[in-house]
């Protein structure tokens, strides 16, 4: 008989508390359409009631003092004799807790980020393909950087699906980069993480995620993504579906529009810049932003004119000339400055 698969089991799903025929059950019932917005809702519940467990120094300190003090025996052909590891009582507290700082030492070191994660990131005007051991494909744009953990990233193999919970595929997102995710059978999800606080959920998809200090925006190609805010865990998550375009502005809060182009989010792999009624202004942030240029504009009226439209360009000087063309203006550059004149 078919098990019903509801809440409750579903959280046991997560704690590892179910029998390989349940386990069948909510992967059959994760398969069937619409259900997957039910399990990322539920996933968020049980992520928030259940926190990661902490470090208990205390509890490392008392074992290691414990085995100091024990007393060994030890046998030789003349003699039998008790020895302890440290006669004097101070100085083997003294070693105790320096053993103990060495152990946490030790691991805190192993667990370090240079350890535990790998960063794979691009300099102004240049662009990069990643493979992710999942067979995820990112490409990341200009001055971006993504980080992921280094040996405990999923792959295909039988991992249970309640990993999804505790480790699994996660990638920590600065900057630009667009995402084709590969959906793995036992349905893991792909999470995103950007600097402001954003969330971005998926199984197998293609999305672009914007996220600098200006703003954090994601376009939805193909498939399901649902966005939440870890540091508004009582909102629901905001699921988006193809040619969706949401935006996270200053005050934390999510606004969502659709765009018939999502494509053309991420012209800039084709070495493409797609202007949709885009002012000078932000076309000088994206300047600083892909290529390290500090831009100054004469005027406001030259400064909200805007250009509509898409255009290729190899670097920076391409770009640079193209606007100028465009606006009928007059611009020069000194190094990293350039300006924009009438």
């Amino acid at each position: 008989m078919e098990e019903l698969v509801n809440k409750t089991l579903v959280f046991d799903y997560f704690a590892g508390k179910v029998s390989p025929i349940q386990k069948k059950s909510i992967e059959r019932w994760l398969a069937q359409p619409g259900n997957q917005d039910t399990y990322y809702q539920w996933l968020h519940e049980w992520e928030l009631a259940n926190l990661q467990l902490t470090t208990n120094w205390q509890n490392a300190f008392d074992a290691t003092r414990k085995r100091i003090y024990t007393t060994v025996w030890i046998n030789s052909p003349t003699e039998e004799r008790a020895v302890r590891w440290w006669g004097n009582r101070r100085m083997g507290v003294w070693l105790a807790a320096a053993s103990v700082i060495l152990i946490l030492g030790i691991g805190n070191w192993l667990a370090g980020d240079v350890i535990r994660y790998k960063t794979i990131e691009t300099g102004f005007g240049e662009t990069k393909h990643c493979l992710l051991p999942d067979g995820s494909v990112v490409e990341l744009n200009a001055n971006s950087r993504i980080r992921f953990p280094r040996f405990s990233f999923a792959s295909e193999s039988h991992i249970p699906l309640l990993s999804v919970a505790t480790a699994g595929r996660q990638v920590e997102l600065t900057g630009e980069a667009d995402f084709s995710v590969r959906h793995l059978p036992n349905h893991q999800r792909f999470v995103v993480l950007t600097p402001k606080g954003l969330a971005v959920n998926v199984l197998g998809t293609q999305f672009t995620v914007f996220s600098r200090e200006r703003r954090t925006q994601v376009v939805l190609r193909s498939g399901k993504v649902a966005l939440t805010l870890p540091k508004q865990p009582n909102e629901p998550a905001m699921l988006m579906k193809p040619g969706d375009l949401v935006t996270l502005d200053a005050q934390g809060n999510l606004a969502l529009k659709q765009t018939p182009h999502p494509e053309n989010a991420s012209s800039w792999k084709q070495h493409r810049f797609t202007f949709e009624t885009t002012s000078l202004r932000e076309i000088a942030q994206t300047l600083h932003d892909n290529y390290g240029l500090t831009v100054h504009i004469e005027g406001e009226e030259l400064a909200n004119r805007t250009i509509s439209g898409a255009f290729p360009a190899q670097d920076a000087n391409e770009l640079i000339k193209l606007v100028a063309d465009l606006l009928q203006i007059n611009y020069h550059r000194d190094n990293n400055n350039v300006t924009f004149t009438n």
